[in-house]
């Protein structure tokens, strides 16, 4: 029977624990009998330097134990380590081994004491020779990485079955003695070989390089390369070993959509400046000034303002039009979501509105009439749209308010003694029912009263704890500020708002517009 089929295999237990004790200065080891018999020598015959410990050393271990070691002397560091040692009769066990720096007065480290034992673990290889040869070829034809081994002049010496494929030869034979100068352009060649020198030079190893390979043929592929220093037994480096996986489609995907991110940056950028100028064109539209009437020589009326899109643009948009010299329009409207469409479909409202308020009409035959253009534009829409508003004309001669709502919230009429939600006359939404009428709400405009139209952004405001802003609380807050000038009370209002969302801005569009009889 070979000595690697030894059938006689002792139990952990039986083995004592052994001890040594090793001077760095000479390089002089000492062991105890158990030392020796965990090593499969008989007491007293141990060499007594650290060579003949290493050949003791499984050879699968020897570069581990021997760089272990290395770092031991170097450093005074604490040495701990299991590995595999081979007996002389072939048996195969593992061991436990650790030791201790001693120091002198200056606390250099000028040798190591330690123990030794069997490890309990089951034989941490038992692996025959012929086992691990047999264990590395399945790993060499199967693995579908690129393995392979290079001496000091970065010449092939072993090659993986994938690696041949990988150059389109038969077998790994093919590349033994090649460089990579033989086998890619100098271009990628030169860096590889700088690589591998500066592995061979400090030993510190490439993990998961992306390289770029570049072919004589022209065509280039990419690996992700790792590449580690290959050193004998006694930890010399003799040269570098490494493993390289094909990322040729994933660098070719990655490279594709970084085209589809450069050209959507392109065409967001184009976006912007669209969106930038159509927020700019939306603000034009807004009333740049207001219209001015005077009574016996004095302001008669005066506005306010807040206008504030949830985005660039918006789908809220008011205006104020002079219908003659004692009478005045304001239109408010809120189109259903948020930026360009929305905008546009205001726009679009902006326009009929002005046509409509030339004509003289009522506030409910203008919203009439403007539900019927928009039914025509928003019919074809492949989603349903559509659009709440409140025109509102004040005539000063006769001082009265009249006024019509399309799904709208309620204005408010302000005077020192009370706040009013002007009701009675809401109709349906715009946009949506071909045959809606709108019914005309009248009621009377005082010097000194304030009436107030908004969109539901301006109340529709959830607190962090989860409270609502609510249109009642917005009548509260106006009621409080009802004896506060038209401005004052307005910026009052919108702070207040912002207030109790914690927020600086609004998360939806918000419009205010204010209007103050003198």
């Amino acid at each position: 029977m070979s000595p690697e089929a030894n059938q006689s295999v002792p139990s952990f237990a039986e083995f004592p624990t052994g001890t040594w004790h090793w001077d760095f200065s000479d390089d002089s080891m000492l062991w105890d009998d158990p030392m020796c018999r965990l090593f499969g020598i008989d007491a007293g015959t141990f060499g007594g330097a650290s060579d003949d410990l290493l050949n003791l050393v499984h050879p699968g271990d020897r570069a581990f134990v021997a760089n272990s070691m290395a770092a031991s002397v170097e450093s005074g560091a604490h040495f701990d380590g299991e590995f595999r040692v081979q007996w002389p009769d072939g048996t195969v066990r593992s061991v436990v081994m650790s030791g201790q720096a001693i120091r002198d007065e200056h606390g250099k480290a000028h040798g190591m004491a330690g123990r030794c034992e069997m490890s309990n673990h089951e034989n941490i290889s038992g692996l025959t020779a012929s086992m691990e040869r047999t264990m590395f070829a399945a790993l060499m034809d199967n693995l579908p990485d690129c393995i392979y081994f290079k001496d000091m002049n970065s010449r092939m010496i072993v090659a993986s079955q994938a690696n041949a494929r990988w150059f389109g030869l038969e077998s790994p034979n093919q590349l033994i003695g090649k460089t990579d100068f033989d086998l890619f352009t100098d271009e990628h060649a030169i860096q590889a070989m700088e690589d591998e020198r500066e592995i061979l030079e400090t030993g510190r190893p490439i993990i998961n390089l992306e390289e770029k390979e570049t072919w004589p043929d022209g065509h280039c592929t990419y690996v992700s390369t790792s590449k580690m220093p290959l050193r004998d037994e006694r930890g010399r480096i003799i040269g570098t070993f490494g493993l390289s996986r094909d990322i040729t489609e994933r660098k070719h995907a990655e490279e594709q959509l970084a085209h589809f991110a450069e050209e959507l940056r392109h065409r967001n950028e184009i976006l912007e400046e669209e969106l930038t100028m159509a927020r700019e064109l939306q603000l034009a539209m807004l009333p740049q000034s207001f219209p001015s009437f005077f009574h016996d020589g004095r302001e008669a009326v005066r506005f306010y303002h807040f206008f504030q899109p949830s985005t660039t643009v918006s789908g809220d948009f008011f205006d104020v039009y002079q219908i003659s010299p004692e009478r005045v329009g304001i239109f408010i409207c809120d189109v259903m979501g948020h930026g360009v469409g929305a905008s546009l479909i205001a726009a679009t409202a902006r326009a009929l509105v002005e046509e409509l308020t030339t004509k003289g009409e009522t506030p409910g035959t203008v919203l009439t009439d403007l539900n019927t253009s928009l039914r025509r534009i928003l019919r074809h829409n492949s989603s349903p749209m559509f659009v709440t508003a409140c025109y509102l004309e004040a005539n000063l001669a006769t001082g009265e308010l009249h006024y019509a709502n399309a799904g709208h919230p309620r204005p408010f009429l302000v005077n020192p003694q009370s706040v009013t939600s002007l009701t009675g006359v809401t109709g349906p939404v715009l946009g949506l029912f071909d045959e809606a009428v709108y019914k005309n709400g009248i009621t009377p405009f005082h010097p000194g009263d304030k009436v107030l139209l908004f969109t539901d952004g301006l109340y529709e405001v959830e607190s962090p704890e989860g409270d609502v802003y609510d249109y009642s609380r917005l009548q509260c807050a106006i009621e409080y500020r009802r004896q506060q000038p038209l401005k004052d009370l307005c910026r009052a209002v919108v702070d207040e708002v912002k207030a109790f969302s914690t927020q600086r801005e609004f998360s939806d569009d918000v419009c205010l517009i204010g209007m103050e009889l003198a």
